[in-house]
């Protein structure tokens, strides 16, 4: 039954929550926009909101390319050259990640603190050296953290810790083995 179809009771259908909820977000996203736009680092956000997004999926199939694992697929299991590679490779993204992040947190509060302006003055341009940095830190974390996710999850379905802790729990509370995977956990 679509969206906009009829109730069971022969009611209207229901555009007029559709149309509230449209308008809500609206609402929500003007308003974070307005606020943004009076903050004096707004154009070094609005540029993150853009850049951020593209570069990320640019730095992903990079950083794919680079660790050998061009086949990172969900439905098929890793060949011996993957897994043999993988822990090394996993030293390196977290190190990548870990120091993305040392980045960021340095240069969003000096991005904000001297915000990118018009002018040549040395706040400015200190402005958009740190926005510039905190923008490729945040991409970086994004690509080599999400890459970091689906390796390892893809390597060994329990991994990384978080994720296998989930699984196991989601097993105990409902005795169904398929969130673990592929094998049942013995019960004691």
């Amino acid at each position: 039954m679509g969206l906009l179809a009829p109730r069971a009771g022969g009611d209207h259908p229901c555009v007029f929550e559709l149309l509230f909820l449209i308008a809500i977000v609206a609402w929500v996203f003007f308003s974070a926009l307005e606020f943004v736009l009076t903050l004096p680092c707004a154009p070094t956000i609005i540029a993150a909101a853009v850049l951020v997004p593209l570069l990320t999926i640019w730095r992903w199939h990079a950083l794919i390319r680079a660790h050998g694992l061009s086949r990172l697929h969900p439905r098929t299991r890793p060949v011996p050259p993957e897994r043999f590679y993988w822990p090394a490779r996993r030293r390196v993204l977290g190190w990548r990640f870990g120091m993305a992040s040392f980045a960021a947190i340095l240069a969003w509060p000096a991005a904000c603190l001297w915000p990118a302006g018009p002018g040549t003055d040395t706040s400015s341009l200190a402005g958009w050296a740190s926005g510039l940095v905190a923008i490729l830190a945040t991409t970086e974390i994004l690509a080599s953290g999400w890459l970091y996710l689906r390796a390892s999850h893809w390597f060994d379905r329990h991994a990384p810790r978080f994720v296998g802790l989930v699984r196991r729990a989601l097993y105990r509370l409902s005795d169904n083995h398929e969130f673990l995977g592929e094998e049942a956990l013995p019960r004691e």
